[in-house]
Formats: C-alpha cells, sequence, structure tokens
C-alpha cells in the first residue's frame, strides 16, 4: 500500500533542508507504515521550553536551523482497528528502514536517533553536522530513475531492537505498559559540543582507555629522555 504526506505533515516540512524534505517525501512512497511528521523547525524560544522541561539538553539542536525531523508511524496499537500515532520501539525499526533506504537511493547522509547510544530518540532524523553545516542549505539529493519497490533491497545493516531510552522525555510510553523498558523518547536528543558541533560519544570508558594511553605514552617519552639524557 503506497501511502502520501498529509497536508498537516507537509506544512511541518516549510523550512526543512531540501534534501531532507526530498528523503521524507520518497520514505512514505516505500515505507511499510504510514507515518506523520511530528515537528521540523523549531524557534530559540520552543527549544528552550524543551530544555527546560529536560525533553532536550542542547540549545544547539538541528531543529533551529531545519536539518532535523521527528517523524513517528500509524499503527493499531491498541487493536481496536483503529491507527493511531505509535511511541513504542518495535514499531519505529520498519519506518527506520524505509527511511534509511530513501537515503541511500537519494545519495543522502542521514542520522537516526534510534541509532545513538544514550539519548536514544526513536522520532528524531537529521542531517549530519560534518556533512551539512549550519549554515549549509544546498540540495544535493540525487534524482531517483529506477526505484524498487521491494523492501530487501537497498537495505543498510538489519536494525536490531534496541531497548535503551532516555530517563527524561516529552513523552514515554513503554512496551508492554507504562513505565517499562522500551519506549520511545520523543525530543531526546544527545548532549552537543558548543565548540565542533558534534554529537558527543565519549563514555567513561572511552576515558579511562584515553587516559591509559596518555600515561603510557608519559613513562615512554620520560623513559627515552632518561637514556638519551
Amino acid at each position: 500500500m503506497a501511502y502520501s504526506l498529509s497536508a498537516k505533515s507537509r506544512k511541518k516540512l516549510a523550512g526543512i533542508h531540501p534534501d531532507l524534505v526530498a528523503l521524507i517525501e520518497r520514505a512514505i512512497q516505500i515505507t511499510p507504515v504510514d507515518f506523520t511528521v511530528l515537528e521540523g523547525m523549531r524557534t530559540v524560544d520552543r527549544q528552550r521550553q524543551l530544555v527546560k522541561r529536560g525533553a532536550s539538553k542542547t540549545m544547539n539542536s538541528r531543529h533551529l536551523t531545519g536539518h532535523a525531523v521527528d517523524i513517528a508511524p500509524f499503527c493499531d496499537t491498541d487493536d481496536d482497528g483503529k491507527s493511531e500515532i505509535s511511541w513504542q520501539w518495535p514499531d519505529y525499526y520498519p519506518l527506520a528502514k524505509a527511511v534509511k533506504r530513501a537515503a541511500k537511493e537519494l545519495g543522502i547522509a542521514i542520522e537516526w536517533g534510534g541509532d545513538w547510544r544514550s539519548f536514544k530518540d526513536g522520532p528524531h532524523w537529521q542531517l549530519p553536522w560534518k556533512q551539512y553545516p549550519a549554515g549549509d542549505m544546498r540540495p544535493r539529493a540525487r534524482t531517483i530513475e529506477n526505484s524498487v519497490d521491494d523492501l530487501d533491497v537497498l537495505l543498510d545493516a538489519p536494525i536490531t531492537e534496541k531497548t535503551e531510552t532516555r530517563d527524561a522525555t516529552e513523552k514515554t510510553v513503554a512496551v508492554g505498559g507504562a513505565g517499562g523498558v522500551g519506549g520511545i523518547g520523543v525530543g531526546a536528543e544527545p548532549i552537543i559540543d558548543a565548540i565542533s558541533g558534534q554529537q558527543s560519544e565519549i563514555t567513561s570508558g572511552d576515558w579511562a582507555r584515553i587516559a591509559i594511553a596518555v600515561v603510557i605514552v608519559g613513562l615512554t617519552a620520560w623513559s627515552i629522555w632518561r637514556l638519551w639524557r
């Protein structure tokens, strides 16, 4: 079944980078599940409110520059025959596959909040800082000439089930019941370094290994200095 974006979703794509718009437009054509655009551009005031509420951890959000969108699948979550927005992780993986396939077809670099090591954000998709600096709004997506309808083609590595979720979110609905493991965190963006503008992924374990390496290098340099003194 082919889906199309609603007028409401298209309105929320106003001001978004052309490549991200093209990506969402292609994704809705090939997705196995219908979806909606939750949010596109944000004002500084809106972002400040989200940070204050704990729904975001940065004032350097990609939403502020039109380089990010939040989307969510429509599913019959309570088996009543009616589709509604789902906040459950399993419903986001088929959608994520479709978005990643669209990105590959169009030659667009993309990041999914569901792939982050921490502060996982299922609805969040953003253009990477490296390929798309804040002020860069130039379209680069290539035109699709021969599209393929088989979802098994042109997919990235299979997406595995993840249960890690952020504690402080705008809204969290858990798989199997509220408060359980597996809920989707809406608006849970990563802490972004104010200097580099990149997502911080250095863990405490990484810092420990770095510290050990520095000590080893220091001892080696000291030994060489002693020998040649």
